[in-house]
């Protein structure tokens, strides 16, 4: 009787524990739309503009902009490269944010294809334990980024969560289309 109650009790909880796994959003990188966005679009959801960049170099690109966003996660910073289409983002602007996100990011402005903003894609970590090899060693701001219609979204944080950081942007501007 009691192996039956523990099987019961075991079951239970795998169940539960799939019905959780399940409710987990996958966020994509790549999300195609027609539309074409502007910074006036981002302005409208909350965005507030940094530094304009200049886009020599940005092979495509029509603007980009360094500025921050606020989600429940707290105010994240992003980088926003604007391209005439989503076609256009991903063929040119994918490569260039694959060079500067996630751990193996490029930070240093001798490795990076496109020079502007090096500065505000790095940031010095602090472990708060100086035995740890991590600490004060300089990484990418941008664990990771998203395309989504015609704008490039390099988002702070470690790749899992600067994905998410990434998709609340994203919601909210899926919210005018």
């Amino acid at each position: 009787m009691n192996q039956i109650l523990i099987i019961s009790l075991i079951f239970l909880i795998l169940i539960g524990a799939c019905g959780e796994k399940s409710q987990n959003k996958s966020y994509e990188v790549i999300t195609p739309s027609d539309r074409i966005f502007t910074f006036e679009d981002l302005e409208s959801v909350g965005f507030k503009k940094s530094k304009e960049y200049n886009v020599d170099g940005l092979e495509g690109a029509k603007g980009a902009l360094y500025g921050f966003w606020a989600t429940d996660k707290g105010q994240k910073e992003y980088e926003l490269r604007f391209y005439p289409s989503h076609a256009i983002a991903v063929s040119s602007g994918e490569p260039l944010a694959q060079e500067v996100t996630g751990k193996n990011g490029k930070i240093k402005k001798s490795e990076v294809t496109w020079k502007e903003g090096v500065t505000e894609r790095r940031q010095i970590t602090d472990s708060g334990n100086t035995e740890d090899s991590n600490w004060n060693k300089v990484i990418s701001k941008h664990g990771n980024y998203s395309i989504y219609g015609n704008i490039v979204m390099l988002c702070e944080g470690p790749e899992i969560i600067s994905l998410e950081v990434c998709w609340k942007l994203i919601s909210a501007l899926k919210e005018l289309e």
